[in-house]
């Protein structure tokens, strides 16, 4: 039989058909919940838009390209509860990785990706996350769903802010790139 991930929340929503769109749910998360929120949209279908913000290192910015002060892989695996410990193997070697965050972000196509940052929040990577859009942003051309893939900067620190939250809801359907 084939193993599908999924989302025990999302299970609970879709059968919620009388109170719920299902066709129209939605996963945010900050920080390490834009990490989770990233990886479980990427893996169940059933979520029409990801939106992860302020992911930073294993979320959405890039491993290979970093501002000075980003996060780095060997920041991150201090949760080791978090990660494999196969993934220790490549700190301090990032660009020896088979692959980067531009192919999880891809997974989520052909549905909905809103990346949202802040430009001061430099540990979240900024510089890595807009070259994960930039090349993620590929895939959805690609697959002729170029619209469905957005980013949104505003300034400031690590935080979910009123202008992330009012990014996401003015998201709406389709998604348009910024």
């Amino acid at each position: 039989a084939e193993r599908r991930q999924r989302q025990r929340v999302v299970d609970v929503l879709v059968k919620l058909d009388d109170v719920i769109d299902a066709s129209r749910i939605i996963l945010t998360g900050h920080s390490r919940g834009g990490k989770a929120a990233l990886l479980a949209g990427a893996t169940d279908t059933r979520v029409a838009l990801v939106n992860p913000n302020g992911s930073g290192c294993c979320g959405a910015g890039s491993f290979r390209v970093r501002g000075e002060k980003s996060e780095r892989l060997g920041d991150i695996l201090r949760f080791t509860h978090w990660f494999s410990p196969a993934l220790s193997a490549y700190a301090g070697r990032e660009d020896e990785l088979p692959f980067d965050q531009d192919a999880l972000v891809a997974a989520v196509a052909p549905r909905a990706v809103l990346l949202t940052e802040a430009s001061d929040d430099h540990w979240a990577n900024p510089t890595g996350t807009t070259a994960t859009f930039t090349s993620a942003r590929d895939v959805y051309r690609l697959l002729g769903v170029a619209d469905k893939i957005a980013i949104h900067f505003r300034p400031g620190r690590h935080d979910h802010a009123l202008p992330d939250w009012t990014a996401l809801l003015d998201s709406g359907a389709p998604l348009r790139s910024a």
